[in-house]
């Protein structure tokens, strides 16, 4: 459905080269529409949430915005 290669582990999606999110090898979560995300990593208590106010349609891969910020989440935690 999907038209992509996925990885689900008990109903959520793992991160991949295509999806990329989380650093731990534990993450878990989902991308959805628009270039939203939202993804936990529970080897260090993070929940992450992220709704963009302007929208990305990409089936190329994750979103370009999820790096940086996600990369700023785990500087703040670590």
């Amino acid at each position: 459905m999907l038209g992509v290669e996925t990885a689900f582990s008990a109903g959520f999606m793992l991160p991949s080269e295509l999806r990329p999110f989380g650093r731990g090898v534990r993450c878990f979560g989902h991308p959805g529409a628009g270039g939203s995300l939202g993804f936990a990593d529970p080897d260090i208590g993070l929940g992450f949430g992220y709704t963009p106010n302007q929208t990305i349609a990409s089936m190329a891969g994750g979103d370009p915005r999820w790096t940086p910020l996600i990369d700023a989440v785990y500087e703040c935690v670590s």
